[in-house]
């Protein structure tokens, strides 16, 4: 069996190194005769050699980020004829597709067009098209009726279960596949990174905050009237699983406010972090489940993607990390289940 998993974000968000690492380890277990990645960016992130080891091949593969841009004629009669045409000549190669979990299928995200094509193009090849551990929608009805035609679709928190049977699309209910990662092990094998405790850690994303609202109060952390953090004896540290996009942002903001803040740049800086401190608030989806694997308490904030990050409230309000770690197991069966027997 030839396998090809498209979607890979690889620019140095750590969140998208665990879950993909589970997902590979997993696909790994079926023993195929190719297992390739293809993604986005052309050269990856350092942070991603994890990831690239467990496959075949990495194959760049940028996505069509400019669909939306193209007038409706012009996409309908030119680039989108060329796109299905690409990708035919790509899938052709392969057994099966499995589209890399994530939150990317969704009407705001501009990977969405392009995805939601490739699972039209495969299924039209007759080749089964695995949506792995996602966050889906809002999408509009032409784009839904692409994710139905998935051979089986994996949900990765409730929001995205219920959202999809809402709309007549049958999903598995599963939960992130980072609530499998190894973190422990990465923990004990690593060197210190000599913060120093006691310390509580804030994730913030900096598309998701306004710098300028952020204040201290009383030693509560506010971003205007909504509470980030609560008053407490330990000293806060800012800090982001993808300093690519977070360092200018958490270095202006720590400026401004008089704290320290850390930018994780691998999975063992991640976990050694979440490790050493007193528990984790943050507005990232994966430093939030690293948290609760590891036994921190975690308060998860809103943001501006609300439906996997109150998906993701929601699947650890009601159930213990033991509980979503079996969701996760289910999945990946479901997605074993599905490739196995495939030439």
């Amino acid at each position: 069996m030839k396998i090809l998993v498209v979607h890979a974000w690889l620019r140095g968000n750590l969140g998208d190194v665990l879950q993909l690492s589970v997902l590979l380890s997993a696909l790994r277990e079926l023993e195929p005769r190719t297992l390739d990645l293809a993604g986005f960016p052309p050269r990856p992130a350092d942070a991603a050699e994890e990831v690239l080891a467990l496959s075949d091949r990495y194959v760049p593969d940028p996505f069509a980020w400019y669909w939306d841009f193209f007038p409706t004629f012009a996409r309908k009669r030119v680039f989108a004829p060329a796109w299905r045409a690409r990708r035919k000549a790509i899938f052709t190669r392969y057994d099966a597709i499995v589209c890399a979990p994530g939150p990317y299928l969704a009407d705001y995200d501009a990977r969405a067009p392009s995805a939601l094509c490739d699972v039209t193009v495969a299924r039209e090849l007759g080749l089964p098209v695995v949506l792995s551990s996602h966050s889906i929608g809002p999408l509009p009805p032409d784009a839904l009726a692409a994710v139905a035609k998935a051979t089986v679709c994996i949900s990765r928190e409730p929001s995205t279960h219920d959202y999809l049977r809402e709309r007549g699309i049958p999903s598995t209910l599963s939960a992130d596949l980072a609530f499998l990662y190894p973190y422990v092990d990465k923990a004990s094998r690593a060197a210190p990174l000599g913060v120093k405790p006691p310390y509580r850690v804030i994730f913030l994303r900096s598309n998701n905050v306004e710098a300028r609202a952020l204040r201290f109060e009383e030693g509560a952390l506010f971003e205007g009237s909504r509470l980030i953090a609560e008053a407490s004896t330990e000293r806060l540290i800012l800090a982001t699983s993808d300093i690519r996009r977070d360092e200018r942002f958490l270095s202006t903001v720590g400026r401004r406010l008089g704290v320290s803040w850390f930018g994780c740049r691998s999975v063992v800086e991640l976990v050694q972090l979440i490790a050493g401190s007193s528990g984790v608030v943050s507005d990232r989806y994966h430093p939030a489940i690293c948290g609760a694997v590891l036994g921190k308490a975690v308060r998860v904030l809103s943001n501006r993607e609300p439906h996997k990050m109150e998906g993701l409230k929601k699947l650890m309000a009601g159930r213990t990390v033991e509980e979503s770690q079996e969701l996760a197991r289910a999945g990946l069966r479901t997605l074993r289940q599905a490739l196995r027997g495939v030439a």
